[in-house]
């Protein structure tokens, strides 16, 4: 059976092209990154062209970026970090949005150990977060808030430019999950966002990478301490071979951003799927932009495990994000 993969929200499959220089980078990895010798500066300088690639792409200065091992660390480090560093400041309040990926949902609970109060931001029927809610929350106890750019199950896109100014001018910190948007028609600046985390497996790199932008100035406390590496923002030896792999996937994906056909594809797919008896598009009707790639559909009355195991049996692949 010819299978049908729907699930490029989730994952995407690694590009034969950045394979390819991962590959090539391979006979440059012999050395570690920290060390002084011959071996260790070749093995510094594929982390810088990465670094640089990435840096780019955001729009940010080159010592701005530093990469992790996914893009869940990447928001762990930003919400736990900036709070970690402002523990004992008079500002405990967090604000998350209610639809937000589980890697910023789930610090709750690290947040409350802190000390800090956590507010979830309600959300639209689309799974859009509002500026107006943002602004009946925000108050001078509030020192940060978390909003996604692009969210990954409606594939809706948040207004995070105007979320950043009513928080810029309450003196709290913005946290964006860029995760499902980078790289796009935006920079860190464009948005506003003093935090930003990207992955790499969901722009045809490899698993197990991601990288946070973390504006200059902002106090973030290390998750990782040891050896100081990422200008001591992140401990331990870097995954040489997954940065590459990071970098490469980021070049790849901003030269097809102008000729992104996958909006044309995903409506010719809802004109077909919306013939179906009792299937509704959750964004139809709203008047928020929606990512090209993301088709999120409802079946009322149905299980939404027992829908996908149907499709996987008929050679389908994709779960509640298409």
């Amino acid at each position: 059976m010819k299978r049908i993969y729907l699930d490029h929200a989730a994952t995407t499959p690694l590009s034969l092209g950045v394979l390819g220089m991962m590959q090539e980078a391979l006979g440059q990895m012999d050395g570690n990154p920290s060390s002084l010798h011959h071996d260790g500066r070749q093995a510094k300088q594929l982390i810088d062209l990465a670094r640089e690639q990435v840096s780019n792409a955001l729009g940010c200065l080159f010592g701005e970026v530093v990469f992790t091992s996914s893009g869940t660390e990447a928001a762990n480090q930003a919400i736990l970090g900036v709070a970690w560093a402002a523990r004992d400041g008079s500002r405990k309040k967090v604000l998350l949005g209610a639809t937000e990926h589980h890697c910023v949902l789930h610090c709750q609970e690290v947040l409350a150990g802190l000390g800090f109060q956590v507010v979830l931001i309600p959300a639209n029927r689309d799974g859009s977060i509002s500026v107006a809610d943002v602004s009946k929350l925000l108050d001078e106890e509030v020192l940060m808030v978390s909003v996604m750019h692009g969210n990954n199950e409606t594939g809706v896109i948040n207004p995070v430019t105007e979320i950043a100014e009513v928080c810029r001018d309450a003196g709290a910190l913005f946290h964006c999950d860029c995760v499902q948007t980078f790289p796009g028609y935006w920079t860190v600046d464009s948005i506003g966002a003093d935090l930003v985390n990207v992955s790499a497996h969901k722009i045809h790199g490899p698993k197990g990478v991601g990288a946070l932008y973390v504006r200059g100035g902002t106090k973030v406390k290390p998750l990782l301490v040891g050896g100081g590496q990422e200008r001591e923002m992140r401990a331990g030896t870097e995954n040489l071979l997954g940065i590459v792999g990071l970098g490469w996937a980021t070049e790849e994906a901003r030269a097809k951003i102008e000729d992104d056909t996958r909006s044309i594809a995903r409506d010719a797919f809802l004109e077909s799927v919306l013939r179906c008896s009792g299937v509704v598009h959750t964004v139809a009707g709203t008047d928020r932009p929606v990512l090209p790639g993301h088709a999120h559909l409802r079946s009322p009355g149905l299980e939404a495990e027992i829908v996908l195991i149907r499709l996987d049996r008929e050679g389908v692949g994709g779960g509640s994000s298409v």
